[in-house]
């Protein structure tokens, strides 16, 4: 299998006018591609009759937090200073059953350059029988510690391991993967990669994109058992193709740059992130494709 890299969107929004115009007209007929697309998808997933789903309830206060399963970064960086309280789905991050492991690293709030006593990190594994449907099982739990503050430290860090019982197994898309950390020139492969996306942004291409991600994608929507409603909500009738289908008027994507590369996944993924506030990384990536 290809060595999978993945499309980290970091261009970010700003107000100018360098974007692709798209017409009322271009605009159905990219929603009537979609909708094509869309069957695509629904034509490559298995359906289950059980749909056990797997959450981490995150909770911190007075620090930065990155929070990882199976080294792959969740999709959420949580960057403010303040508290935080998010369920967060975490089955396409399993692939498939057996033993995962969640890893959490502490950072300092901006400005200070110790994990302080204010800091605390509340981390459980929620187990739903039937996606979001009744109440869900606590099968683990991560706090930090109550002299956190003590140690005086700039990163703290902890893990936690449990035990997964899902109906696919997808496990070989990584296991069959090569790892990254061989691959000469890296860093060039991925910055061309993501100059490619950044184009395809500007020049309003959102059917391209996901046409091209389609035979690693398909994957995520049979982990997280999405039907045509849940497609259709998320690639058409939602702000999603904002970036793609807005006026010029509204948006440039910047030029790709103070980033830092991260190989994750135990060496089988690897994106780009936005470097912030002394040091702290913060990015969201597009798994598997």
């Amino acid at each position: 299998m290809k060595s999978m890299i993945l499309a980290l969107l970091i261009a970010t929004i700003s107000f100018n006018s360098y974007a692709q115009v798209k017409t009322e007209k271009d605009m159905k007929q990219e929603i009537k591609k979609m909708e094509e697309l869309i069957q695509e998808y629904l034509g490559m997933v298995k359906t289950y009759p059980e749909k056990p789903a797997y959450y981490l309830q995150v909770n911190k206060t007075g620090c930065r937090l990155l929070v990882r399963v199976n080294d792959i970064p969740v999709g959420y960086h949580f960057v403010e200073d303040e508290g935080e309280s998010m369920l967060y789905p975490i089955n396409d991050l399993l692939l498939g059953s057996g033993k995962h492991t969640v890893s959490i690293q502490v950072y300092p709030r901006t400005g200070e350059t110790e994990v302080t006593k204010d800091a605390g990190v509340n981390i459980k594994v929620v187990h739903y029988k039937e996606k979001l449907v009744g109440m869900p099982e606590t099968l683990v739990e991560l706090d930090t510690p109550t002299d956190i503050g003590m140690k005086k430290i700039p990163l703290y860090t902890d893990s936690i391991s449990f035990n997964a019982t899902l109906p696919f197994n997808h496990k070989k898309i990584l296991a069959e993967t090569t790892d990254l950390r061989t691959i000469p020139d890296l860093e060039e492969k991925v910055l061309a990669h993501y100059n490619m996306v950044r184009q395809m942004m500007i020049d309003g291409n959102c059917y391209e994109y996901r046409k091209m991600r389609l035979a690693s994608t398909w994957v995520l929507t049979e982990m997280n058992y999405l039907g045509k409603e849940a497609l259709e909500k998320t690639y058409i009738d939602s702000d999603y193709l904002f970036r793609f289908l807005c006026n010029p008027i509204d948006w440039i994507a910047e030029p790709i740059q103070n980033y830092e590369i991260v190989v994750c996944g135990n060496g089988k993924l690897v994106y780009l992130t936005y470097i912030i506030h002394s040091g702290f990384i913060s990015g969201y990536q597009n798994r598997y494709g």
